[in-house]
């Protein structure tokens, strides 16, 4: 019997958390978390606002996440910690927001990248050190869909007769993604063809 009992007790200890942990659902992943700031500034819509108690902390924000896009959201706000577990949320009082995207479509939706622009990276600092790279241009991708932004600036830099791109400046987001930068255009050399 002394044995049963000391094995269950070994057992219980190396099992360890017998909390299950919260699936984040497919469609849940993109949803985000937004300050106050945000808020205003996206001009965000509240539409629901829960008290989540006794939650593990690693379950917060999956169950954030879930409730955000149940709610018919894209943006949630811890408003107020009601209780913490070693510095960690467990108990919460959420706000969850629908935030228009900062960015306009523009008419010919998704860009698609010109022939030649895949060769078009950002510049690494070790080109621009051994002298290999000189700035021609610079650029304003004006905003602009997320998915676009890249491809947009790439082709942009193949047609100004460079090859490399450093961003300057993010002005503006849709919250996550940068949808408008500014970027310095370069030329720099290739082992196999001088670009002069």
């Amino acid at each position: 019997m002394k044995n049963v009992f000391l094995i269950s007790i070994v057992v219980a200890l190396l099992s360890g958390c017998s909390t299950p942990k919260v699936r984040i659902m497919v469609e849940a992943r993109a949803m985000a978390s937004i300050s106050d700031m945000g808020v205003k500034n996206l001009k965000c819509e509240l539409i629901d606002s829960q008290t989540l108690m006794d939650l593990h902390p690693n379950n917060v924000i999956p169950v954030l996440k879930n409730k955000t896009f149940e709610s018919g959201g894209n943006r949630y706000l811890i408003a107020t910690v009601l209780d913490e577990s070693r510095g960690r949320p467990t108990s919460v009082i959420a706000e969850f927001y629908n935030c228009p995207a900062s960015y306009q479509a523009k008419p010919s939706g998704i860009v698609k990248l010109l022939p030649g622009a895949h060769e078009v990276k950002p510049v690494s600092f070790a080109e621009i050190e051994n002298r290999q790279c000189k700035v021609i241009s610079s650029h304003v991708v004006d905003e602009t869909h997320p998915d676009s932004l890249y491809t947009e600036l790439a082709n942009e830099v193949f047609m100004s007769g460079g090859n490399r791109y450093h961003i300057t400046k993010i002005i503006d987001t849709d919250g996550i993604n940068a949808t408008s930068v500014s970027a310095d255009i370069y030329r720099c050399k290739h082992q196999s063809v001088a670009f002069e």
